[in-house]
């Protein structure tokens, strides 16, 4: 498995552990039967989408803690 994750912040060797730990959930589900092949290679290439910017989100919420009661 090409990698695929890139962890700015961590070193490569702290990197590198978390890929192992990866490939070995990945392997362990296909042994129980819970994911094939192609399962796999369809979830390695999905495009993510980037989280939106808190700025560009409108606030949906109504502020009830500060409100006065009526």
């Amino acid at each position: 498995m090409p990698d695929f994750l890139r962890i700015k912040c961590l070193g490569e060797a702290e990197e590198k552990k978390i890929l192992e730990d990866i490939e070995a959930r990945i392997a362990a589900k296909k042994k129980e039967g819970l994911l094939t092949d192609r399962e796999v290679r369809e979830i390695g290439e999905m495009r993510l989408h980037p989280l939106p910017d808190i700025q560009d989100v409108q606030s949906v919420y109504k502020d009830h803690l500060y409100t006065k009661e009526e």
